[in-house]
């Protein structure tokens, strides 16, 4: 019986010591006792990169070193072989091999896609690395741009909230926007303002940040999750009831001076334009949206006409009511990913992991500028004010996206034709009466036309220089 208990024992000590060496292997090893390591690593320029990140990490990890890549050798690049940013963003990242790599939302897919970035998810498995402190729903717009997997994270992000001036509202008698209004109860919010003042010292209800009525809708159809394209991404699908909707609503905006707009007027390439927040500053407008970067410039220059400081507050920007919890204006810039082949992930990696962790978040909400910090604990008030708005909805499902299907870089030159065809057809509705049905359908017919223009051209331009 002893002997069958020893054998027992025997037996259990060997799969112990099996399952030790056999245990899963560690998605990275570390870096060793002295913490060495050099990488490299694209970015803006190289003394922007210390002070942004590079200084604040070389205290942590003094022993790991940078080679800082400038990205803004790329421009030059793109005027020299009269090429767009896509294109040689692949190609400077091709050519350089940078073990970090900071990429736009579209590159980031594309290079997800051909297997150009190192998959983020075992090591933060490995390391329970939180990312239940970000942003609602920024993790998940993140894999889905990676095709389900996570292969970068965001320190920051972008959106847009409605500004608003609170003397203005109190003065008239009109209530204040509130959070997660829709365009309808924002713009009839808008139309009280119609008829105060005359000539210059007329005040509107909201603008767009550049008063362009061509912005104006595409910003109202966006957060209507209307998408421009039909479901095979072949050509435009305009003349439905829902966009007929929204041509209609923004004509009415117009007609009635609910908003303030440009001239309804085609804009050429190279037009110069202006904001409104001089207009906001000066007490004549009650409402605009804007991203954070424009509480930098409230704080400076908060002064109405009279020379007094303005009382600004901010709300959500204006939500789909099918789906109030999300935000067609939120996405992020740089996005931090690792090249696949990278020899250092794991210096790269801890670099990654200190840019996108509570103590970066930390440091950067307290020397606020404009970034928002996707980590939503560290960015709770500036100068009293709460900034819930800007923290409060997800973002906007990638396939959600008015856009979605055309490439940005195929996008800009489509869409500035695309929206003057749009403000001709605008004015038509506003100035001579003509209905949406009729506006929808020559939008629709036109559109397509333009579409087709543009993707033979680019056909051809690709078969001239031999691009696939």
């Amino acid at each position: 019986m002893r002997q069958k208990w020893k054998a027992a024992i025997l037996l259990l000590t060997v799969i112990s010591l099996l399952g030790g060496c056999f245990s899963e292997k560690p998605a990275l090893e570390d870096l060793g006792p002295e913490g060495k390591g050099k990488i490299t690593v694209l970015y803006y320029d190289e003394g922007n990169f210390y002070s942004d990140y590079g200084n604040n990490f070389n205290a942590k990890y003094p022993n790991i070193e940078f080679e800082v890549i400038n990205t803004g050798q790329i421009s030059e690049y793109m005027q020299e072989n009269g090429t767009t940013y896509a294109e040689e963003y692949l190609k400077f990242v091709e050519k350089h091999k940078p073990d970090i790599i900071m990429t736009g939302s579209d590159s980031f897919e594309k290079l997800a896609q051909e297997g150009k970035l190192y998959n983020l998810d075992p090591v933060i498995e490995q390391e329970k690395f939180d990312l239940d402190g970000y942003l609602p729903g920024l993790i998940d717009m993140l894999r889905e741009r990676g095709g389900g997997s996570l292969y970068g994270l965001a320190p920051n992000f972008n959106t847009s909230v409605v500004y608003y001036n609170a003397d203005l509202f109190r003065e008239y008698h009109i209530e204040p926007p509130r959070n997660k209004m829709s365009w309808d109860e924002l713009l009839e919010l808008s139309s009280r303002f119609a008829g105060i003042g005359s000539g210059d010292d007329r005040i509107y209800g909201f603008s767009d940040a550049y008063g362009f009525a061509d912005d104006l809708f595409f910003k109202l159809a966006g957060s209507s999750s209307l998408r421009l394209l039909d479901a095979k991404r072949e050509k435009i699908i305009f003349n439905t009831e829902t966009w007929k909707e929204a041509m209609e609503m923004t004509a009415n905006a117009i007609r009635g001076k609910a908003v303030y707009t440009a001239p309804l007027e085609p804009v050429a390439s190279g037009t110069i334009i202006h904001s409104q927040t001089e207009q906001f500053f000066q007490g004549k407008l009650a409402m605009m949206i804007g991203s954070s970067w424009l509480i930098g410039d409230l704080r400076n220059q908060s002064k109405d006409k009279n020379g007094k400081g303005i009382n600004w507050g901010f709300v959500t920007a204006p939500v789909d009511p099918a789906a109030p919890e999300e935000s067609a204006f939120t996405d992020v810039y740089d996005i931090y990913a690792i090249a696949s082949d990278s020899p250092n992930k794991r210096a790269a990696w801890e670099f990654v992991k200190y840019m996108n962790g509570p103590e970066m978040a930390k440091a950067k909400s307290r020397s606020f500028r404009g970034e928002l910090p996707t980590r939503v604990d560290y960015m709770k008030e500036v100068d009293g004010r709460s900034m819930e708005p800007f923290y409060m909805l997800r973002p906007q499902a990638l396939s959600g996206s008015l856009w979605w299907g055309l490439e940005r870089e195929f996008q800009y030159g489509f869409r500035m034709e695309f929206s003057n065809l749009l403000l001709k057809e605008l004015k038509e509705m506003v100035e001579n009466g003509k209905s949406a049905e009729e506006a929808a359908a020559a939008i629709e017919i036109e559109g397509n036309a333009l579409l087709k223009q543009a993707r033979e051209a680019e056909k051809a331009e690709k078969a001239k220089t031999g691009k696939k």
